[in-house]
């Protein structure tokens, strides 16, 4: 455990169908129950993200009084599992578990959690919102993927990558076939319709792996289904906010 001023830092682990989860608990030196969020990575992302976002987001949120789970997936960075067993719907389910460990062993308020999801980890934390309903009580999405299977066509196509043969290697990580096949069934904007919390989704206009016009479709979801939302852009920013 360290400890800062805004709080301490302990790594975690916790189980999801047998498997263990590895995190990083950010507690607060506040009140006994306090507010908490629990951090979606990307598709071959982690617990820290890339320039280490989710360290520096959740130590900002701790010296705010939050307490903040972030974690990776099983199958992703030192959680249990080879990434070429990854699916999405393993990480909704991981992302339902997570949530309860926050609220049961880690002492946060379960009327008093809300969600932050990057990229294909804002996908996860769309759907998990939804399905929740009102035991959510906000969610952020950083450049979220909106439509998994067609999203991550395109980025294949504008790479030249030929999805054949099984595991697909793709920037050095291997893909596997339930992976794709698990694709279709992952539909956050009709899911979103069910969500009861408000949304901020946030778009850096220099992102070149999610296209932003995701964002839009998020909003458009939102308040076409009544979900009090607020689009902030981030002029210049690439699909990691990084600089």
């Amino acid at each position: 455990m360290k400890k800062y001023i805004h709080g301490t830092e302990t790594p975690v682990v916790f189980m999801n169908e047998g498997m263990r989860i590895m995190g990083v608990l950010h507690r607060p030196e506040t009140e006994a129950k306090p507010p908490a969020a629990v951090f979606y990575h990307g598709c071959t992302g982690s617990r820290a993200e890339a320039h280490w976002l989710f360290v520096k987001l959740a130590r900002r949120l701790a010296a705010m009084g939050i307490m903040v789970l972030r974690f990776d997936f099983r199958h992703s960075g030192e959680s249990e599992g080879d990434f070429q067993d990854m699916t999405l719907s393993g990480e909704i389910s991981d992302g339902f578990r997570a949530i309860e460990y926050c609220a049961g062993e880690c002492g946060a308020d379960p009327e008093r959690i809300g969600l932050l999801g990057l990229s294909m980890g804002g996908a996860v934390a769309a759907i998990v919102s939804a399905r929740l309903g009102r035991k959510i009580k906000s969610c952020a999405l950083l450049n979220p993927a909106a439509k998994p299977f067609e999203d991550l066509s395109a980025v294949a196509r504008s790479r030249a990558v030929k999805v054949g043969a099984f595991p697909l290697e793709f920037n050095s990580f291997l893909f596997g076939k339930a992976f794709f096949d698990d694709l279709a069934n992952i539909r956050p904007l009709d899911e979103i319709a069910n969500a009861a919390c408000p949304f901020i989704v946030v778009n850096g206009t220099a992102d070149r792996t999610v296209h932003p016009s995701c964002a839009q479709e998020y909003m458009e979801a939102l308040r076409s289904n009544g979900i009090p939302a607020e689009l902030f852009v981030v002029e210049g920013a690439d699909h990691t906010f990084a600089s």
